[in-house]
């Protein structure tokens, strides 16, 4: 079981304010929308980020790179 705490705030929100190396965790459900906007928005604000499934505890995990 994973450790990482799943994020409430907004998808945009949290991964507008995340700084290089932080990530944020969110519900499998949630998964296609966050690598959409991780791709999307990472794009248009000169950001990068990956992201990572957990099929244990169900998340999905992304991660600002640069």
């Amino acid at each position: 079981m994973s450790n990482e705490k799943i994020t409430d705030k907004p998808i945009l929100t949290a991964l507008r304010e995340l700084e290089i190396g932080k990530s944020v965790t969110y519900p499998a459900e949630r998964g296609s929308y966050l690598k959409s906007a991780c791709s999307q928005y990472g794009f248009e604000w000169g950001k990068k980020f990956t992201t990572c499934n957990n099929r244990d505890d169900r998340t999905v995990t992304a991660t600002r790179i640069a």
